[in-house]
Protein backbone atom coordinates (compact mmCIF):
# COMPACT_ATOMS: atom_id res chain seq x y z
CA UNK A 1 0.00 0.00 0.00
CA UNK A 2 1.38 3.40 -0.89
CA UNK A 3 2.04 6.01 1.77
CA UNK A 4 -0.73 8.23 0.31
CA UNK A 5 -3.27 5.41 0.63
CA UNK A 6 -2.09 4.64 4.18
CA UNK A 7 -2.42 8.32 5.14
CA UNK A 8 -5.90 8.54 3.58
CA UNK A 9 -6.99 5.31 5.25
CA UNK A 10 -5.65 6.54 8.60
CA UNK A 11 -7.49 9.86 8.26
CA UNK A 12 -10.78 8.12 7.41
CA UNK A 13 -10.39 5.68 10.30
CA UNK A 14 -9.63 8.53 12.72
CA UNK A 15 -12.65 10.51 11.51
CA UNK A 16 -14.95 7.51 11.95
CA UNK A 17 -13.64 6.82 15.44
CA UNK A 18 -14.07 10.45 16.47
CA UNK A 19 -17.58 10.58 15.03
CA UNK A 20 -18.49 7.37 16.85
CA UNK A 21 -17.31 8.69 20.19
CA UNK A 22 -19.03 12.06 19.73
CA UNK A 23 -22.45 10.68 18.81
CA UNK A 24 -24.03 7.97 20.96
CA UNK A 25 -25.51 4.95 19.23
CA UNK A 26 -29.25 5.10 18.68
CA UNK A 27 -31.24 2.69 20.79
CA UNK A 28 -34.15 0.60 19.59
CA UNK A 29 -37.52 2.32 20.20
CA UNK A 30 -38.39 -0.14 22.97
CA UNK A 31 -35.13 0.50 24.82
CA UNK A 32 -34.59 4.16 25.66
CA UNK A 33 -30.98 5.33 25.75
CA UNK A 34 -30.39 6.86 29.16
CA UNK A 35 -28.29 9.99 29.31
CA UNK A 36 -25.45 10.09 31.84
CA UNK A 37 -26.84 10.18 35.36
CA UNK A 38 -30.19 8.66 34.37
CA UNK A 39 -31.54 5.21 35.02
CA UNK A 40 -34.40 3.65 33.06
CA UNK A 41 -36.68 0.86 34.26
CA UNK A 42 -39.36 -0.69 32.08
CA UNK A 43 -42.55 -0.71 34.12
CA UNK A 44 -45.05 -2.23 31.68
CA UNK A 45 -45.92 -2.73 28.02
CA UNK A 46 -49.13 -3.45 26.13
CA UNK A 47 -48.09 -7.08 25.66
CA UNK A 48 -48.14 -7.46 29.46
CA UNK A 49 -51.91 -6.85 29.64
CA UNK A 50 -55.06 -7.61 27.72
CA UNK A 51 -57.35 -4.56 27.44
CA UNK A 52 -56.35 -2.79 30.65
CA UNK A 53 -53.43 -3.10 32.98
CA UNK A 54 -52.25 -2.04 36.37
CA UNK A 55 -48.60 -1.60 37.26
CA UNK A 56 -46.62 -1.19 40.44
CA UNK A 57 -42.83 -0.86 40.37
CA UNK A 58 -40.25 0.11 42.97
CA UNK A 59 -36.50 0.61 42.76
CA UNK A 60 -33.98 2.02 45.23
CA UNK A 61 -34.50 5.50 43.76
CA UNK A 62 -38.15 5.65 42.66
CA UNK A 63 -41.59 4.10 42.84
CA UNK A 64 -44.62 4.22 40.55
CA UNK A 65 -48.06 2.68 40.27
CA UNK A 66 -50.91 3.22 37.87
CA UNK A 67 -53.48 1.94 35.41
CA UNK A 68 -53.31 2.06 31.61
CA UNK A 69 -55.65 1.27 28.73
CA UNK A 70 -55.39 2.02 25.03
CA UNK A 71 -57.03 5.41 25.63
CA UNK A 72 -55.64 6.68 28.95
CA UNK A 73 -53.13 6.24 31.76
CA UNK A 74 -53.18 7.52 35.31
CA UNK A 75 -50.98 6.94 38.28
CA UNK A 76 -48.28 8.40 40.50
CA UNK A 77 -44.51 8.55 40.78
CA UNK A 78 -42.44 9.03 43.94
CA UNK A 79 -38.79 9.92 44.61
CA UNK A 80 -37.30 7.47 47.15
CA UNK A 81 -33.64 8.52 47.27
CA UNK A 82 -31.93 11.65 48.59
CA UNK A 83 -29.46 11.68 45.67
CA UNK A 84 -30.30 14.98 43.96
CA UNK A 85 -32.19 13.23 41.14
CA UNK A 86 -35.92 13.02 40.43
CA UNK A 87 -38.15 10.10 39.41
CA UNK A 88 -40.42 10.41 36.36
CA UNK A 89 -42.75 8.14 34.36
CA UNK A 90 -42.52 8.15 30.55
CA UNK A 91 -45.27 6.61 28.40
CA UNK A 92 -44.68 5.77 24.75
CA UNK A 93 -47.95 5.35 22.85
CA UNK A 94 -48.07 3.60 19.46
CA UNK A 95 -50.98 3.87 17.01
CA UNK A 96 -52.06 2.78 13.57
CA UNK A 97 -50.37 4.24 10.48
CA UNK A 98 -47.18 5.00 12.41
CA UNK A 99 -48.75 7.32 15.00
CA UNK A 100 -46.57 7.81 18.06
CA UNK A 101 -46.79 9.99 21.14
CA UNK A 102 -44.64 10.28 24.27
CA UNK A 103 -46.01 11.63 27.54
CA UNK A 104 -44.07 12.57 30.67
CA UNK A 105 -45.30 12.68 34.24
CA UNK A 106 -44.20 15.49 36.52
CA UNK A 107 -40.73 14.96 38.00
CA UNK A 108 -41.06 13.81 41.60
CA UNK A 109 -38.34 15.31 43.80
CA UNK A 110 -36.87 15.82 46.34
CA UNK A 111 -36.93 12.57 48.32
CA UNK A 112 -40.44 11.75 49.52
CA UNK A 113 -42.22 13.86 46.87
CA UNK A 114 -45.08 12.03 45.14
CA UNK A 115 -46.80 13.40 42.02
CA UNK A 116 -50.01 12.19 40.35
CA UNK A 117 -50.54 12.20 36.59
CA UNK A 118 -53.18 11.48 33.95
CA UNK A 119 -52.26 11.08 30.25
CA UNK A 120 -53.85 10.10 26.93
CA UNK A 121 -52.35 9.25 23.53
CA UNK A 122 -52.22 12.24 21.17
CA UNK A 123 -51.55 15.86 21.96
CA UNK A 124 -54.46 17.97 20.72
CA UNK A 125 -56.67 15.21 19.33
CA UNK A 126 -56.61 12.03 21.37
CA UNK A 127 -56.64 8.67 19.62
CA UNK A 128 -56.78 5.00 20.58
CA UNK A 129 -53.36 3.40 20.90
CA UNK A 130 -52.60 -0.03 19.52
CA UNK A 131 -49.71 -0.42 21.96
CA UNK A 132 -47.78 1.33 24.71
CA UNK A 133 -44.74 1.09 26.95
CA UNK A 134 -44.40 2.58 30.41
CA UNK A 135 -40.97 3.50 31.79
CA UNK A 136 -39.72 5.03 35.01
CA UNK A 137 -36.56 7.09 34.78
CA UNK A 138 -34.17 8.91 37.04
CA UNK A 139 -33.68 12.50 35.91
Amino acid sequence: MTSIRKTALGAITSALLLAGSAAPALAAPSTPQAAPGEGWVRVAASGDFTAQGTWSRSTTWGQSAGTITTTSASGWVKDLDDDGYCAQVVIDWYGSNGKRDTDYSPEACPQGDRDDFSKAPGDSTHWTATGYEVWMRKT
